[in-house]
């Protein structure tokens, strides 16, 4: 395994390694505030450009002072490139749009809008909601996808975050402070174009790396054979992004592999869909491994909970344990009172944090204190 930084050094803050950041994909943690983030010990978060640009637009937030004040958060914020919809949309479906040589069309299937995505497009909207870490635009893959379309997205994610690089340098170049900048390393289940497309970013004096596509098999396990090969190839010291990794024993075994920044939409989406994670008694505070199971998932509406006045998890510090029962919260989501959400959106991410924090205090953890250098 590759050492990696045990800090990640950004303009609004230094973080500890590893980290999970929520998804808050249009400026917002859905039914959370940055009040409630903070209580639950939440250090920094993953905004997405294509979404924030559709809606209220990078224009708006940057007259607004940027990401960090239309939001209220004053943590680091990592923003998306958009990469991640050339997959969900497009790939998924062509009729939401075309992957190009050069740019990305997406179109609106309901009105016919379109619209366009360039490598330096992406770099000045991430600019514009002046995020922390900006990420390149790459062409994002499924593992399934053959040979030819895997070569090709290798050779589109190379040659747009060259261009990304040079936008990057041309805007911030005269900057005393600048974001971080990582590139994402695509090549599907292919330890050739995988290693190809690391190398070639590399050599490119990135920041930091994410691992591309989806990461998780037909069978909902998690791709680690994939993970490890970007895990060995990427540089030495750079922090290591498992980007859409988030199931639990997932976060861990990607942990084991070197990654060190995790998102995902899972933990609060979780939440408002009535599943909140418990650790099991005796390992609340790790070691954690993902071949042994340490947690359960509570489905709250089941009916054995409608009298069980104990909390979700006995040693969880949020509001939702310290302070109510499992019969109460059932009793908000059956009313469908709006704070059922917020008490379980901040139970689950209560969760994470105390993932993370034993994620942080294992004893495999590589003894190293190197940050990334040239955007902090």
């Amino acid at each position: 395994m590759s050492v990696r930084p045990r800090k990640l050094a950004t303009r609004h803050g230094s973080v500890a390694l590893p980290i999970f950041l929520p998804d808050a994909t249009r400026a917002v943690v859905r039914a959370l505030d940055s009040r409630d983030l903070r209580h639950v010990g939440v250090e920094a978060l993953v905004v997405n450009t294509f979404h924030l640009l559709r809606a209220p637009g990078a224009r708006l937030i940057k007259s607004a002072g940027g990401i960090h004040a239309f939001m209220g958060w004053d943590g680091p914020v990592i923003s998306d490139s958009g990469g991640f919809q050339v997959f969900s949309l497009i790939r998924q479906n062509p009729d939401a749009g075309t992957i190009r040589a050069n740019e990305v069309i997406f179109r609106e299937p309901s009105t016919g809008e379109k619209v366009l995505l360039t490598p330096e497009k992406c770099v000045q909207l991430q600019l514009q909601l002046d995020s922390d870490v900006v990420m390149c635009l790459d062409d994002c893959t499924s593992v399934e996808d053959d040979a030819e379309t895997q070569e090709h997205a290798v050779e589109r994610t190379v040659r747009w975050a060259r261009r990304c690089k040079a936008e990057f340098e041309k805007l911030t170049g005269g900057r005393s402070s600048r974001p971080l900048l990582f590139g994402v390393v695509q090549g599907g289940a292919s330890e050739t174009l995988r290693r190809q497309c690391a190398a070639d970013l590399a050599a490119l004096g990135l920041d930091g790396f994410g691992y591309g596509g989806w990461p998780i098999g037909p069978d909902g396990s998690l791709l680690s054979e994939p993970m490890r090969i970007v895990a060995d190839a990427a540089p030495t010291g750079a922090p290591l992004h498992a980007l859409g990794v988030g199931r639990p024993d997932h976060v861990v075994r990607a942990a084991a592999l070197g990654y060190t920044i995790f998102d995902c939409a899972l933990p609060t989406r979780d939440a408002r869909h009535h599943r909140l994670y418990a650790f099991l008694p005796g390992h609340e505070h790790g070691p954690f491994d993902a071949d042994v199971r340490f947690y359960e998932a509570v489905y709250i509406l089941d009916q054995k909970h409608a009298n069980d006045f104990g909390p979700i998890d006995a040693s969880c510090d949020a509001a939702c344990c310290a302070r109510y029962s499992r019969a109460y919260l059932r009793h908000l989501f059956k009313v469908q009172d709006v704070t059922a959400q917020r008490l379980a959106s901040m139970h689950n991410l209560r969760f994470y944090t105390r993932l993370i924090e034993g994620l942080r205090r294992s004893p495999d953890r590589p003894p190293t204190d190197g940050a990334p250098a040239s955007g902090a």
